[in-house]
């Protein structure tokens, strides 16, 4: 009897026919895979996978290469619609004002026509005696039913003008040849001589310029922000488009170094230029010593200088040297405004009575101006700051500016790089403030500007 007990599977099996048969009694099936057809099999799927494998590559590689394409094109295409609607925003004031000038050119043209006709027309009819004209509103039909003799309507008879029975009017003596040579004397420039080569040309008007307002920044004690508070309200006003002279009574004072210079001129008018390209007024400067100037009951010098570089200018400020009651009382002949920075700290809370009653007594007006206060370096992290602020707001009022100057190290390192904080750090906190303040200073007063209308052009 044949053994049909199934080998070891670890063995090699000796006779395939046995295997066979037992797994035909089992109801099974017998597959013999051999070592060979395996690793076939199995380098057939990893061919499979790898093929499979390039092919998703290759097609993420084509849709990433696609992708800035299409992103490219749509760019290009947004932009090319945006330029064809600003051109066509552009062109449209122009073709507006050409219609509008071809339709009164049109007009003009059609009521000279009119008039022409009008006045070498000829009547046809002699005009009908009054009571038988059509009557007005409010005046009776005449007899007759409104009919002529010849049988015509009256409304088809044109009225008689009632100018006609008018004497002329008398030509005014502008209208005479007389008039029309004294008033080509007086004006027309360009026409009275344009056939006179030998005509002197009269002197052009110079224009005008207001009084530029001045505004004094004070403090009786050092340290307090005041040169470097006027030396970023110059630049922030002279970022808003004003030409700003910025005075130094100190005669050495930090003030130039906010600017770039590299020294002190004392007595010299400096200008100094904006970068290139960035659209802001250059600002002047001038060092203007009160000691070297006269003694104090003399003219006062200083404040003549003053205006006298400030012709021009749309704003002066000026930098009051500290404590210097006599310059503070010179510069108070310009009527300006007074500014005065504060610490949050004791001290100023004890100086404030002193600088208004100095101010009450210096003002020399029937109604003295008291002057305005801010908070400098102020820290809302502090409650010492806080609390000073709450009694200077009891103390002053309205006089003391409801957004204080922030404490930031960047205004020191600004004048070491000898710029102002708006362009070291233009995106500063205390930029903000300052930004606030220049505000503040244009609501004051509006700057001065010289009127240009009337000058005429001159070739030199």
């Amino acid at each position: 009897m044949t053994d049909h007990s199934l080998p070891d599977k670890d063995e090699t099996p000796e006779d395939v026919a046995s295997l066979y048969s037992w797994a035909n009694l089992h109801g099974g099936k017998y597959r013999d895979f051999s070592a060979s057809r395996a690793q076939m099999r199995e380098k057939a799927r990893q061919r499979l996978e790898l093929a499979s494998e390039e092919e998703r590559r290759r097609t993420r590689q084509q849709t990433e290469t696609q992708r800035p394409t299409e992103a490219r094109r749509n760019e290009l295409a947004a932009q090319q619609a945006a330029q064809r609607a600003a051109q066509q925003t552009a062109q449209e004031p122009a073709r507006q004002a050409a219609e509008l000038f071809a339709q009164r050119t049109a007009q003009q043209a059609q009521a000279s026509q009119q008039a022409a006709k009008q006045a070498h027309r000829q009547p046809a009819a002699p005009a009908p005696p009054p009571e038988k004209a059509f009557p007005r509103q409010g005046v009776p039909w005449p007899p007759g039913g409104g009919l002529e003799n010849t049988g015509r309507p009256a409304w088809l008879i044109p009225e008689r003008t009632e100018s006609s029975s008018q004497p002329p009017i008398a030509p005014s003596p502008e209208d005479t040849l007389q008039g029309s040579r004294n008033r080509l004397a007086s004006r027309w420039f360009a026409l009275r001589n344009i056939f006179d080569d030998n005509a002197p040309a009269p002197a052009a008007p110079a224009p005008t310029s207001a009084c530029a307002p001045v505004l004094a920044v004070f403090s009786l004690a050092g340290g307090v922000g005041k040169t470097s508070m006027v030396a970023m309200l110059g630049r922030m006003l002279s970022a808003r488009g004003e030409r700003i002279l910025l005075v130094d009574t100190a005669a050495y004072g930090l003030l130039p170094f906010f600017f770039g210079a590299r020294d002190q001129r004392p007595g010299q008018l400096r200008t100094f230029a904006p970068p290139v390209a960035s659209g802001d007024a250059p600002i002047q400067m001038i060092t203007l010593d009160s000691d070297t100037l006269g003694a104090e009951s003399a003219t006062e010098t200083l404040a003549a200088e003053i205006q006298k570089h400030a012709l021009g200018s749309s704003r002066v400020l000026v930098d009051l040297s500290t404590a210097s009651g006599a310059t503070t009382r010179r510069i108070m002949h310009l009527a300006p405004q007074i500014l005065v920075p504060l610490l949050p700290d004791m001290c100023s809370v004890v100086s404030v009575s002193s600088i208004d009653a100095f101010f009450e007594n210096h003002s020399g007006a029937a109604k003295p101006s008291l002057p305005h206060y801010v908070l400098n370096q102020f820290d809302a992290s502090l409650p010492l700051h806080l609390d000073v602020r709450e009694v200077l707001r009891e103390r002053l009022g309205d006089r003391l500016l409801p957004f204080p100057v922030r404490h930031a190290p960047v205004v020191s390192e600004a004048l070491a790089e000898g710029m102002t904080v708006m362009d070291y750090a233009s995106n500063s906190a205390v930029t903000e403030d300052y930004a606030r303040l220049a505000g503040w200073v244009k609501s004051l007063s509006a700057p001065a500007s010289g009127s240009f209308s009337g000058v005429r052009w001159s070739e030199r």
